[in-house]
């Protein structure tokens, strides 16, 4: 992982058999980020994702592997109840046949390249747990 910053805005890169989530969280320790909005683009060998399900307030999860595009990476980082910062990722893949599959990220290794684009807060965000759904929600006042 590389990364480069203009001021305000963070562009990172991985390279092939990076993770997405490892890398987001070293990058979120080396430069103390309590806040942002995440997007990016780029090629994946593997995928994990899930899909929350409100009754059980359980994720299914379940793993892709091949070439995809990653079409859409987008996200949040805020800090939790213990104010350690967590990651909130969604994602959209497409196959060799134009074929979409998406959700949430646990995570993703890339192919050729993932491109972040990371749009800091000016100030931290938060989440809290919703006892009627289970998720970590965003705390606004």
């Amino acid at each position: 992982m590389v990364h480069s910053f203009d001021g305000f805005n963070h562009l990172i890169r991985l390279d092939k058999g990076e993770s997405v989530v490892g890398s987001l969280q070293k990058f979120i320790a080396e430069v103390k980020c309590e806040g942002a909005w995440l997007a990016g683009i780029g090629g994946v060998q593997a995928a994990t994702l899930g899909f929350y399900n409100l009754e059980t307030k359980e994720y299914k999860w379940q793993d892709f592997k091949g070439l995809y595009e990653l079409t859409s990476l987008n996200g949040t980082i805020a800090l939790n109840e213990q104010d350690e910062p967590v990651l909130h990722l969604h994602g959209t893949l497409s196959d060799g046949n134009y074929q979409t599959i998406g959700g949430h990220i646990k995570d993703l290794i890339a192919a050729g390249t993932i491109e972040i684009f990371v749009h800091r807060a000016y100030k931290p965000i938060h989440r809290k747990t919703d006892q009627s759904t289970g998720l970590k929600i965003l705390d606004l006042p």
